[in-house]
């Protein structure tokens, strides 16, 4: 898979795991043991990402990276209170 295809994709299925994650919160609960387990997958498919990006070795996608980060933070604080 090329490397912009594969960067799409996780983007993807970081949007789509972030989304489940909000959801089981809002009816499970923050501590509910899937909400975590859905956490603990988004947080690996946004290493697999920030990996992705840095083998690259493209500063514009390491910012790029970074930005999604901090954009998918907002959302989680947002969509948490």
């Amino acid at each position: 898979m090329g490397r912009l295809l594969k960067q799409k994709w996780l983007l993807l299925k970081i949007n789509h795991k972030r989304s489940e994650m909000v959801s089981m919160g809002v009816n499970l609960g923050l501590c509910a043991e899937e909400t975590i387990k859905c956490s603990q997958q988004l947080d690996q498919l946004l290493n697999d990402y920030e990996k992705c990006t840095n083998n690259a070795g493209s500063e514009t996608l390491h910012e790029s990276s970074s930005e999604l980060g901090q954009y998918i933070k907002s959302l989680l604080k947002r969509t948490a209170s």
